[in-house]
């Protein structure tokens, strides 16, 4: 029996937080220079000229965590002034006008990045060499190659309209940019549906803004990406026909040209492989979910949330949650990491839980019953006033309490969240003998006491014993600042990284 699957490129980027590297590593001993021409020079009394830009070379390291400029020897120079910034972040200089001894500098390399290197040969007092007029300058970026450029202000439903994705690119995905800081406006259902689409600003640090209107919502039955945009809600209206601001395919697709391998998936729905994410963007004023299934049986096998600010701002009580798939959709692995969410005080309505789903589980999907495997995990995020009206955390059906069901709570800090069930209990539905670890979580109550963790009857609560029952002291949280304060959340760097001083 052949069913369809959607594939984007094979190329899965990492979607994790790039680790600071060395700024600055030095080549010396081995630059390209024979012993004549290190200590002797035929060329005096001229000006030199900087290295040609079709010759410089740049090679990422297998890690892809840094990347080393190399350049050949000019003749009779004393050295190199180089320099390396990101185009997006000038300010902030990766190497600044470092003096090099040799042919080749290394610095920290990052995903998505355009740079600029420059390099100027310097002149030599011993052969009466002077430096060169002009610095050569290389731009070199480390973003996969756009499809296309969407103009600043846009209205993106005319847009892609007026220039619809190939039919013949499914399996293929297409990056379309957004010009750093420009605004775009979203005013119905963008519906990529098989087409695997990326949308990006140019600038991981000046982001684009999207603005909804009406009932506006991105919806999908294949892998999309959201980088480096801010999505501004405030403007949404939520209730007819749309619900959230992420949805799958009301009328999801197959790909073609590709089959499920029948020994290991029973799923005959629309199954996304690669991963659904959403890297460094802040959402503004979010009126309903954040995603739901739009009641359409697609399976995402992961989806991520990374480096993110979701300001939560429902209008009204929502019977479903944040991330909603309990009809008739499934994300099999659901990652919520380096972010925070969070509903101001005066919010007027509340949704019942952050995560809800259970539709599907994991022996629905794999054909053999051993290699079933679905998981939840919240990993250095903070979450502030979520599921505060009598609210719970979670809600799995069929998907809790199953020996194929992971469940990951690790250095998070939950402030005024859950207060109808408790954040470790309704974590894991309330059930005993789950593949559960938690860490260095804080689950304070909006009054300042903390929740009950510990165990009772037939329910297992977060029983690490490395709870912090303290005060994280979040800097003014009415304000959406929720930098840490207290000693102990800082000591162990717990919440989202970018709130920790």
């Amino acid at each position: 029996m052949n069913k369809s699957l959607f594939l984007s490129s094979k190329a899965f980027y990492s979607f994790a937080a790039v680790v600071a590297a060395a700024g600055l590593m030095m080549s010396c001993a081995q630059d390209g220079y024979d012993d004549d021409e290190r200590f002797e020079s035929a060329v005096k009394g001229a000006t030199l000229t900087s290295p040609n830009v079709d010759a410089i070379t740049v090679t990422a390291s297998a890690d892809g965590k840094t990347q080393t400029i190399t350049w050949p020897v000019v003749k009779g120079a004393g050295g190199y002034r180089v320099s390396l910034i990101d185009l997006g972040n000038p300010d902030e200089p990766i190497i600044n006008d470092s003096i090099i001894d040799g042919c080749s500098v290394t610095g920290k390399r990052e995903e998505d990045v355009n740079y600029k290197v420059t390099i100027l040969a310097l002149g030599s007092t011993k052969n009466n060499n002077q430096e060169a007029t002009a610095a050569t300058e290389k731009l070199f970026s480390t973003f996969t190659p756009t499809f296309s450029v969407i103009p600043a202000g846009s209205n993106l439903n005319e847009w892609f309209a007026a220039n619809p994705v190939p039919a013949d690119s499914i399996g293929v995905n297409l990056n379309y940019d957004l010009e750093a800081g420009a605004e775009y406006v979203l005013s119905g259902t963008l519906d990529f549906n098989a087409n695997a689409v990326t949308l990006r600003s140019t600038s991981k640090d000046n982001h684009a803004t999207i603005k909804y209107t009406n009932e506006a919502v991105i919806t999908f039955a294949a892998p999309f990406n959201l980088k480096y945009v801010d999505v501004d809600c405030t403007a949404q209206e939520i209730g007819s026909t749309n619900y959230g601001i992420f949805a799958f395919s009301k009328e999801p697709t197959s790909a073609t040209g590709t089959d499920i391998d029948d020994v290991l998936y029973k799923w005959a729905n629309p199954l996304i492989v690669d991963p659904v994410t959403f890297v460094n963007c802040n959402f503004k004023n979010v009126r309903g979910y954040f995603f739901w299934d739009n009641q359409k049986a697609v399976c995402a096998m992961t989806m991520l949330v990374d480096n993110c600010i979701v300001h939560l701002a429902p209008q009204k009580a929502f019977a479903g949650g944040v991330f909603w798939t309990n009809k008739g959709g499934h994300i099999n692995d659901l990652f919520i990491n380096n972010s925070t969410f969070y509903e101001l005080p005066d919010c007027a309505g509340d949704y019942k839980y952050f995560y809800q789903a259970g539709m599907v589980s994991g022996e629905e999907i794999y054909a053999v019953k051993e290699t079933a495997s679905n998981s939840v995990n919240y990993q250095n995020s903070t979450f502030y006033h979520v599921a505060w009206d009598n609210g719970q955390w979670g809600n799995y059906n069929r998907m809790g309490g199953r020996a194929c069901s992971h469940w990951v709570m690790t250095d998070c800090i939950f402030v005024d969240c859950s207060n109808g069930g408790g954040v470790a209990r309704r974590f894991l539905h309330g059930k005993r003998g789950q593949d559960v670890t938690f860490r260095n979580n804080t689950y304070m109550k909006g009054d300042g006491t903390f929740q009950d963790i510990t165990s009772e009857g037939t329910h297992d609560y977060d029983l690490s014993g490395t709870a912090i029952d303290e005060d994280p002291m979040l800097a003014n949280p009415a304000e959406g600042d929720f930098t840490v304060g207290g000693p102990t959340q800082i000591a162990r760097r717990t919440g989202d990284p970018r709130w920790l001083p």
